[in-house]
């Protein structure tokens, strides 16, 4: 269970770098860059397979990681947006409702069954998700203007989810997760690069030296809670981890925004985050 514990701890403290962020000034796309450099990085020492190894890049499942690398980059500037422009709770409340998209595409796409307990638990995380985005009236009122950004993070980390329970499913073995998980960080390291390539040359925006040393500081809790929660999928059934690892990073994460960034939960807020966890649990034990 320490492996779980270590997931639930680096997954939290991974998304307070983003507050830190703000407070420091740090150009936040550049640092998420450096940071999946750095999980390749890390993950090409943990991987069986190395980056550089010619099979790796003539496997069938490297379009998935590319995809994956997209998605990555994306959803996670989404989390940061969300963390810094609404709540660091509320990114990852959002980020961890996303089991919902996966059983839902499960039903569609593999024609699992779905029981009226996980059909509740579905409808009660839609409800979830409606008021975490959610403003009371003494909330500033730009905050409106960002009511969008859970939802993209929900359906996002969803996409995520699904499609690493497809490669899952048809490329592992022989290839390992660690292998394909790390191709994605660079192939978000490389899509990010050319991005922030193109931006600087039509804008001339400098890149800010600070971001390397923060960019690097985001990517080693970020790669070792994927890594550690690889671990712990090894030693239990998925089933069993998710809902735990899920309830678990929204726990923590709140706590960390209430105590140390002193973050103040609106009525609605904390409705959605207990209707968040009782989904989890619902579509857990369904």
């Amino acid at each position: 269970m320490i492996y779980l514990l270590l997931s639930i701890f680096f997954s939290a403290f991974t998304v307070s770098f983003f507050k830190i962020f703000e407070i420091k000034k740090v150009h936040t796309f550049q640092a998420i860059i450096v940071n999946y450099l750095t999980c390749s990085i890390i993950g090409s020492f943990f991987a069986e397979t190395k980056l550089w190894q010619a099979g790796l890049w003539q496997a069938d499942w490297l379009l998935y990681a590319a995809i994956l690398g997209c998605l990555f980059i994306a959803i996670f500037y989404s989390i940061a947006l969300t963390a810094q422009k609404i709540s660091v709770s509320t990114s990852m409340v959002a980020a961890k409702l996303s089991v919902v998209v996966p059983v839902l595409m499960a039903f569609f796409l593999y024609h699992e069954t779905l029981n009226g307990l996980k059909i509740f638990g579905i409808l009660v995380s839609l409800i979830a998700v409606f008021f975490i985005s959610r403003k009371s009236k003494s909330d500033p009122a730009e905050l409106a203007h960002f009511w969008y950004l859970p939802l993209l993070v929900f359906m996002g980390s969803g996409a995520i989810d699904t499609l690493l329970n497809f490669v899952e499913d048809k490329f592992i073995p022989p290839f390992t997760a660690d292998d394909i998980v790390t191709t994605a960080f660079f192939s978000a390291f490389v899509l990010g690069t050319t991005v922030l390539v193109i931006d600087s040359l039509k804008n001339r925006n400098p890149f800010f030296a600070k971001s390397v040393l923060w960019g690097i500081l985001l990517g080693i809790p970020n790669y070792f809670s994927m890594y550690f929660l690889v671990k712990t999928l090894g030693a239990f059934p998925a089933t069993f981890i998710f809902p735990i690892n899920n309830i678990g990073i929204v726990a923590a994460t709140t706590a960390i925004a209430v105590l140390a960034f002193k973050e103040k939960l609106n009525q609605k807020n904390t409705i959605g985050i207990l209707l968040a966890i009782a989904a989890i649990v619902l579509i857990a034990f369904s």
